[in-house]
């Protein structure tokens, strides 16, 4: 993340006025749609980030691909055209249809003419019949909608954390569990990581967004190792692949499926390993089988022989067995001996009831270190606080809930904002004591 070019292969966010868009540059001629309009990538591998670029039209008229030019800066429409003479009012406008002197046709043929944004909304305005009526405020409304529609510049930028949440939040809330920004700070202070500790996390469906708060938190430099729990088979990892950590820092997140973690921490085997015993018995019956049926039809050999070969087929089941074990495996056995010797803090973040998922994992939490717990409603945090307050292996229970409001900032029109999200989730916090 040290490198501030663009690269393919990594994750690049692509902003347009107030739209964010993440997306995977797979390779240096790809396409991506922002809106209506394609825009082909060609020229912005190797430029800097938050660097901008010009939408230039790749054919003629009513064409919505678009190739890319690096320019110096994004053009404001308002400054552009400046606007001079308005109203007082705007009770002598009526909306009848007839205000604009130009036809359809002839606003799709200026679109296909024009270079500039300005030239064609400047156009509009002169052929507009009530634009110099309506007061200053309305103007500058107009050109607003008119500059969100003949928008023609881009930026590319870094994922950070903060953009990640944002544009997941904005896609769909219940893909990430519902969790904001803000809760995701609480979480990450009341937590505690740090790059020293070992860390656990439960998180069945945010996207990997946890998983990269806490990595990220840790920083590149961390000793420690992070352990994501997932109940499935693989891990959801958009968020944490986004973040564009390097391999050696990206390693340190050690994903498991929570049952096979427990069977290896309890029973030091998994269902791998069973499943290579049990093929490795069936072949070794078959062979036998085999041998009996065709026993007359074998020389004898010597003892030493004998050895020999049953040397040799040992050696060759174990280099079978080993070559047919996965990456999962391995992180299996890694992950348990880190919960052997326990963590220093537990993060959950759960669709289910977190309960028996709480009181299974408290085990492995050293005394004296912090725990969070994520709920989109309160009912199943009240459930457990009631269950941990009767117990004596915790303390400094609290449960929280996060309320923030996003504010519109302007000129006389400060106020916040019509459409928002109240709430975002619930959380159970203490310290374990033993």
């Amino acid at each position: 993340m040290g490198d501030n070019t663009i690269k393919v292969g990594e994750y690049i966010v692509i902003q347009k006025q107030n739209y964010k868009k993440l997306h995977k540059l797979n390779k240096p001629n790809s396409s991506v749609t922002v809106g209506k309009d394609s825009l082909n990538l060609n020229g912005i591998v190797g430029c800097k980030f938050y660097s901008t670029f010009k939408m230039i039209s790749r054919s003629s008229k009513r064409s919505k691909e678009y190739d890319l030019e690096l320019t110096e800066e994004a053009a404001n429409l308002i400054d552009e055209i400046g606007l001079k003479v308005s109203g007082t009012d705007n009770r002598n406008i009526y909306d009848d249809g007839r205000s604009q002197k130009l036809s359809a046709t002839e606003i799709s043929d200026l679109k296909s003419d024009s270079t500039k944004a300005s030239d064609i909304v400047e156009t509009l305005i002169t052929n507009s019949k009530t634009f110099h009526n309506k007061t200053e405020f309305s103007q500058e409304k107009y050109l607003k909608k008119k500059e969100k529609k003949y928008f023609e510049f881009i930026q590319i930028l870094r994922p950070n954390l903060r953009i990640i949440t944002e544009i997941l939040y904005k896609l769909d809330p219940s893909k990430v569990q519902g969790i904001r920004i803000d809760t995701l700070s609480q979480i990450i202070t009341l937590s505690n990581i740090s790059s020293e500790g070992n860390h656990l996390l439960y998180d069945s469906g945010s996207n990997g967004l946890l998983a990269a708060a806490l990595l990220s938190a840790m920083g590149s430099e961390a000793k420690g190792k992070l352990i994501h729990m997932h109940p499935g088979n693989m891990s959801q990892k958009q968020a944490l692949l986004a973040m564009n950590f390097d391999s050696e820092h990206l390693n340190k997140c050690l994903s498991v499926n929570v049952y096979s973690a427990l069977r290896q921490v309890y029973q030091g085997c998994d269902t791998h390993t069973q499943e290579t015993v049990l093929e490795n018995e069936s072949n070794l019956k078959r062979k036998a089988a085999d041998n009996i049926e065709h026993e007359s039809k074998i020389p004898k050999l010597d003892d030493s022989q004998v050895v020999d070969s049953e040397v040799k087929e040992v050696n060759m089941d174990d280099s079978q067995s080993i070559k047919k074990k996965p990456k999962w495996h391995f992180d299996n056995i890694a992950a348990a001996e880190v919960l052997t010797n326990k963590v220093d803090s537990l993060v959950i973040a759960s669709k289910e009831d977190p309960q028996n998922i709480f009181l299974e994992l408290i085990q492995f939490v050293k005394p004296g270190r912090p725990f969070v717990i994520y709920y989109s409603v309160a009912e199943p945090l009240q459930n457990l606080y009631m269950t941990l307050k009767s117990s004596s292996n915790v303390a400094a229970l609290k449960l929280t809930c996060n309320w923030m409001r996003n504010y519109q900032i302007l000129h006389e029109r400060t106020h916040p904002e019509v459409m928002m999200n109240g709430s975002s989730g619930f959380l159970l916090t203490g310290y374990v004591l033993k």
